[in-house]
């Protein structure tokens, strides 16, 4: 199957999708810091993809003035088309009725929300019907946890056999495509009950799909 239509076909013969989009590096190339803070001092800024990974040593803080700043994304981020162009594909053809698109930032409440809005407005993107989960409202795991535990709030209603991640962070692709062998079996058996495949071995009740955004906007699936 082509990569195109693992990430056009949300709803098929299959059951419904839901599917998770990133945000910085993965549909705006974005340039706001992270400060780690120490004694009231900036020691170091960080990029997002830096903060994924970055664990704060002994008196150590985050300053996420920049990461909150609304204005700021508005005015400086810079579209990938690619991406937009994929997601405005993917919302036309989803059955919304069952299937879901959501964006998963690891980026916490921002100040101004709609100015944040009218950044993906501006691009034609159908923010006012695509909801966004903010990971780092949570301050318990890494990124990729938060967002191992975002997806895994949706699966747990029992809805969706498909699922994909769209990232730039290799870290938070194997984090999410991990969740498959840590379903519990009480999830599975739901899922199975629900779309009426109990007893169906010939294939997994939920497919996982890791799809890394690269540098120019492509996609390449991880498995």
């Amino acid at each position: 199957m082509r990569l195109k239509k693992f990430v056009n076909e949300l709803s098929s013969e299959y059951g419904a999708g839901i599917t998770f989009v990133d945000i910085d590096e993965s549909i705006f190339k974005t340039f706001a810091k992270i400060f780690v803070m120490k004694h009231g001092q900036v020691i170091k800024k960080l990029t997002n993809q830096e903060f994924n990974t970055y664990e704060l040593q002994d008196g150590e803080d985050f300053d996420f003035g920049e990461f909150r700043n609304a204005e700021m994304f508005n005015k400086t981020s810079i579209p990938i088309p690619k991406t937009i162009n994929r997601i405005k594909r993917m919302f036309k053809n989803i059955d919304r009725g069952k299937s879901k698109v959501i964006f998963l930032t690891a980026r916490s409440d921002f100040d101004d929300k709609e100015t944040f809005l009218n950044k993906f407005r501006k691009h034609g993107i159908p923010i006012d019907n695509i909801y966004v989960e903010r990971a780092g409202n949570s301050h318990t795991g890494t990124t990729s946890q938060r967002k191992e535990a975002i997806v895994m709030k949706y699966l747990s209603t029992g809805l969706y056999r498909r699922v994909r991640l769209i990232d730039d962070d290799m870290a938070n692709i194997k984090g999410f495509l991990s969740i498959e062998k840590k379903l519990p079996e009480s999830l599975i058996n739901k899922v199975k009950k629900i779309h009426g495949i109990e007893g169906d071995e010939s294939i997994p009740p939920i497919q996982f799909f890791g799809l890394l955004v690269k540098e120019n906007g492509s996609l390449k699936r991880i498995k």
